[in-house]
């Protein structure tokens, strides 16, 4: 029979638990320090899942579209980034919330993904639109164009059909007469002048007009003033004095036209040379002078 010393067993369960804690010690520091790395790595995560969350919020901030459905879309999408962004920063990190605000990101991205696709066809409808704009604007602006050279061109020929359908002017001629006496005669004397007879050949042409003619003459003293006003004649924007009026009927062959004009205020008059014109309506046919001393 074997006897152990008393001193031996104590020896025996030292050692046995000097190994047991040793083990036990290494066990423990190997675990602590896995969690640790886990730890580490899911704070890690938890940035990343800020970072791209933020960074999909200011893409969505770029973002700037005229169509009220997809702003809609566009702030509905942005809401829910947001609300995710505040749940990761007020949670705690934990491997399976990573997972889910991951699954989460991702079906964002691709409802990102099909809103971005509408911007971008609306774009190019857009731009199409534009450019139908601009092509509507350029014709628009060509017509314009065109309207005001048919415009120049119409006025141009109104003008040369108003001319060529003005009678013709053979001679003009001016007298003035003393009509107080029995006897009417001419007169070269301021003082005894009182009314100027001015007479003129007109011829007609193929282009005239049918219908009577407006003939109107001026006269006009030193000064240029008008003698004898009678009325302004307002014709095509154009207005013109007269001392007298006639109207005759069609010519077809040489007609004289003759008028007398009754002169007024003949005390304002001084002797000199007096101009007399004459018009059809406002085209000038003519001009001759007359001389009162």
């Amino acid at each position: 029979m074997l006897v152990f010393p008393q001193t031996f067993n104590y020896r025996l369960i030292i050692g046995t638990l000097v190994i047991a804690i040793a083990v036990l010690g290494s066990y423990s520091l190997s675990t602590f320090n896995s969690f640790k790395n886990q730890e580490e790595f899911l704070e890690q995560e938890m940035k990343l899942v800020q970072h791209e969350l933020t960074e999909m919020i200011s893409l969505y901030n770029d973002v700037s579209i005229e169509n009220d459905v997809v702003n809609t879309k566009l702030k509905d999408s942005k809401t829910k980034i947001q609300g995710i962004l505040s749940a990761v920063k007020n949670t705690k990190t934990d491997l399976s919330l990573i997972s889910k605000y991951r699954s989460q990101i991702n079906a964002l991205k691709n409802e990102r993904e099909v809103i971005f696709d509408q911007i971008d066809a609306l774009v190019r409808d857009n731009n199409s639109l534009h450019s139908q704009v601009d092509s509507v604007s350029q014709k628009v602006e060509n017509q314009k164009i065109q309207l005001a050279s048919l415009t120049k061109k119409n006025e141009k020929l109104n003008t040369i059909i108003s001319t060529a359908g003005t009678l013709k002017v053979g001679n003009i001629t001016a007298v003035a007469l003393n009509t107080t006496h029995a006897e009417v005669y001419e007169t070269d004397k301021l003082s005894e002048a009182d009314q100027i007879e001015v007479c003129i050949l007109l011829e007609g042409n193929a282009l005239s007009n049918k219908g009577n003619k407006n003939i109107y003459v001026q006269i006009l003293d030193i000064k240029d003033q008008i003698v004898s006003e009678r009325g302004v004649l307002n014709y095509q924007g154009m207005k013109i004095g007269y001392s007298g009026k006639t109207t005759i009927k069609n010519v077809s062959e040489k007609i004289t036209a003759c008028l007398k004009i009754s002169i007024r205020d003949k005390e304002k008059l001084k002797p000199g040379s007096y101009n007399v014109d004459v018009f059809q309506n406002a085209t000038f046919l003519g001009s001759t002078s007359i001389t009162l001393n």
